[in-house]
């Protein structure tokens, strides 16, 4: 099998509904995002795909959704229609919180299908990176 990764950086705040230690607190992190694809068979040019489509697709998203935002657990309601309020500042939700487990699955399984559907490939991997030292990989089987 032949795959091929694109790496995502951007920068958002979160936090942690029921952490018991300072991740409760809002705070931000630069993420790196490093998306791994595979197709059936290359290209007449020999590709996966165009490193610059998954920048445009998954990076697009990622800019447009996570960037710069807060990703917030959808009971953090309040906290960020108080934030959203105040400083024009946009909300991402999500259905749990935003673990980078929960982020990497969230990209696995619900976005890059939407965003590669009918493309011939597939993502199978995503790897998150909350700090230079610390990620979450979530992997298709």
């Amino acid at each position: 099998m032949i795959s091929c990764t694109r790496k995502i950086e951007f920068d958002a705040a979160h936090r942690v509904v029921g952490h018991q230690g300072k991740c409760y607190k809002l705070h931000g992190h630069r993420y790196i995002v490093e998306a791994t694809f595979v197709a059936k068979e290359l290209s007449d040019i020999g590709m996966v795909i165009d490193f610059s489509d998954i920048k445009e697709k998954l990076g697009g998203w990622v800019g447009k959704n996570w960037d710069h935002n807060a990703i917030l657990n959808i009971s953090d309601k309040i906290l960020g229609d108080q934030i959203s309020s105040n400083i024009e500042q946009t909300i991402y939700y999500m259905d749990q919180n935003p673990t980078a487990e929960n982020m990497a699955k969230h990209l696995l399984h619900v976005i890059c299908p939407q965003l590669f559907k009918d493309s011939g490939i597939k993502c199978i991997k995503i790897r998150l990176y909350e700090t230079p030292n610390c990620y979450a990989e979530a992997e298709k089987q």
